[in-house]
C-alpha cells in the first residue's frame, strides 16, 4: 500500500517507495524483537560506560550469521545469527563483543563516512515486507544491501589486536553483570566448526571477526578463573530468546515447515505462537486468530500477543478490530513507541475522521519518544495529506527522507514545504534547518544518496 497523496502532487522518489521482498536482506522493525534485544544490550552498554539512549541496534533479515559495530554507537545483528545461536547467553556474548568494539573506539575515524552511508543504504527504502514484523507489511523498513554488503565486510574487518581487546572488554562487561562468558565461547566454537567448509562459503562473521585459536583459548582461560563461569541467566531472558527465535523462523521460513515442526498436538506457548504466524503467512486468518486467542486467554497481559493479533486483523482488512488489539498492547506496554505507530497506522486506515485525529495524537507522542523512525513521518504525511495541509505533508516527507538518508528527496520536499509554510515561522524554520542539514551532509559525506 503506497501513500496516496497524488492529489496533492506530493512526490516521493520511487527508490523510497520500492518494495523489498522478504527473501532479500532487509532492515526489520518489530517491537518484540527490539524489546528482547534491548533487555540484553542496555545492561551491557551501562557496563561499558555508554548511554543506552544514544546507542542504536539494527536487526537485518539475512541468513548470514553476522553482527557488526559501526560508528556513532550503532550495532547491527542479522537474523541468521539469532537463529544459529542456541541460547540467550550466546547472543549476549556476541553483543558484548560488539559493544566492546564501540567502547574501545575501534571504528576507524576515516571509515565513518562510508559506514554512515552504509547505514543510509540500510534505511534507504520504505518497503512492503511480507515479514510484517512492525505491523502492516508496508510499515516495515526494507532495503536491498546489494554490492555494498561485500564492501562493508571488508571495512568492518577488525585487526587481531582489536579483536583481542574486544574479547577482553566483553569478558569484563559480562563479569561485571554477573554473566558467564561461556555463551560467547560456545558461539565461537560453533563458528569454528563452520570453518571446515570451503573458504568461499565461510560465514561472514568469521571473515569480519577472525576466529583465531588464541581467542578461544582466552575465553577458556578466563572461564577457568571467573567466579561467574557457571552463572545462569534469569529464566525470563532465555524464554524470551526462544520466543523471538520462533517468531523470526515462522515469518521467514515457509509456513509448511513451521506447521510440520509445531503440529496441532503441541499446545506449548512456542508451538501456538509459531502456528499463529504460519497460518497468518499462509492467509489462514481465522486459524491464525484462533491460535492467538488461545494464547491471549492464557496470557492476557502479553502486549506482543495483542500486537500480533492487531497485525493479523489489520492485514486482513479489519482495521477497526485491529485498533482494539493495538490499544490493548499499548495499555500493557506504553513505553514502546513502535506500538503507537502500529496503532496510528490502523487508525489512519479505519475511514473514521475521529480515528484520524487519534492517529495524529499517537504519532506526535511516538515522534517525541522515538525521533528517528521514518515511518512515523510517513504516517504524519498521510495525515496531513488527508487534511489537505500540503506544506505540513511536504515537511513530514522531508523529515522522513532525511532520516533514511535520501538527501535529494529531503531537499525537494523541504523546499516545497517552505513554499506553502511562509506564514508558519516555526515549521518554515524547520524546513530551512533540513536544507542546511542536507548541505552539511553532502559536503561531509561523498557517499550520501
Amino acid at each position: 500500500m503506497l501513500i496516496r497523496l497524488l492529489f496533492l502532487s506530493l512526490f516521493i522518489s520511487t527508490k523510497l517507495l520500492a518494495s523489498a521482498p522478504l527473501s532479500k536482506e532487509a532492515l526489520i522493525r518489530d517491537a518484540e524483537l527490539e524489546d528482547v534485544l534491548k533487555s540484553y544490550t542496555d545492561p551491557l552498554f551501562k557496563a561499558a560506560g555508554l548511554n543506552p539512549k544514544s546507542m542504536h541496534l539494527y536487526i537485518i533479515n539475512s541468513k548470514e550469521v553476522n553482527a557488526f559495530a559501526m560508528g556513532g554507537g550503532q550495532i547491527a545483528i542479522h537474523t541468521g545469527l539469532i537463529l544459529r545461536a542456541t541460547s540467550a547467553l550466546q547472543i549476549i556474548g556476541v553483543l558484548a563483543h560488539e559493544t566492546a568494539h564501540i567502547a574501545g573506539n575501534h571504528i576507524i575515524r576515516g571509515m565513518d563516512a562510508y559506514k554512515n552511508a552504509l547505514l543510509q543504504q540500510l534505511l534507504g527504502t520504505i518497503g512492503g515486507l511480507a515479514i510484517g514484523l512492525a505491523g502492516n507489511p508496508d510499515a516495515a523498513l526494507g532495503v536491498l544491501l546489494g554490492s555494498q554488503e561485500m564492501a562493508h565486510k571488508g571495512l568492518l574487518t577488525f585487526s587481531r589486536s582489536q579483536e583481542g581487546a574486544a574479547d577482553q572488554g566483553a569478558a569484563r562487561f559480562l563479569d561485571s553483570l554477573g554473566y558467564s562468558s561461556q555463551g560467547l565461547l560456545e558461539f565461537m566454537e560453533i563458528l569454528r566448526k563452520d570453518d571446515f567448509m570451503a573458504e568461499q562459503n565461510i560465514d561472514p562473521y568469521a571473515l569480519t571477526h577472525p576466529l583465531k585459536t588464541e581467542r578461544i583459548d582466552f575465553f577458556r582461560a578466563h572461564l577457568a578463573h571467573s567466579p561467574h563461569a557457571n552463572a545462569q541467566l534469569p529464566e525470563k531472558l532465555e524464554n524470551n530468546f526462544k520466543r523471538i527465535q520462533v517468531k523470526i523462523a515462522a515469518f521467514i521460513l515457509s509456513p509448511d515447515k513451521t506447521l510440520i515442526k509445531f503440529p496441532p498436538s503441541d499446545t506449548s506457548l512456542l508451538a501456538r505462537y509459531g502456528r499463529a504466524i504460519a497460518y497468518f503467512q499462509n492467509s489462514q486468518v481465522q486459524e491464525a486468530l484462533n491460535e492467538v486467542d488461545s494464547l491471549l486467554k492464557e496470557y492476557p497481559q502479553d502486549a506482543f500477543f495483542w500486537d500480533l493479533k492487531g497485525q493479523i486483523l489489520f492485514d486482513s482488512g479489519q482495521a477497526k478490530q485491529a485498533i482494539l488489539a493495538y490499544e490493548k498492547a499499548i495499555s500493557l506496554r506504553p513505553d514502546i513507541p513502535l506500538l503507537r505507530v502500529n496503532l496510528a497506522h490502523a487508525l489512519t486506515e479505519s475511514g473514521d475522521k475521529s480515528d484520524l485525529e487519534k492517529a495524529f495524537a499517537e504519532l506526535l507522542r511516538a515522534k517525541t519518544e522515538e525521533t528517528d523512525n521514518p515511518f512515523t513521518y510517513r504516517l504524519l504525511a498521510v495525515y496531513y495529506g488527508k487534511k489537505e495541509m500540503t506544506g505540513h505533508a511536504a515537511l513530514s516527507l522531508a523529515e522522513m527522507a532525511i532520516q533514511v538518508g535520501d538527501l535529494t528527496a529531503a531537499e525537494q520536499q523541504a523546499k516545497r514545504s517552505m513554499h506553502f509554510l511562509q506564514n508558519d515561522p516555526q515549521n518554515h524554520s524547520r524546513a530551512k534547518d533540513i536544507l542546511e542539514e542536507v548541505k552539511r551532509l553532502k559536503e561531509s559525506n561523498p557517499y550520501s544518496i
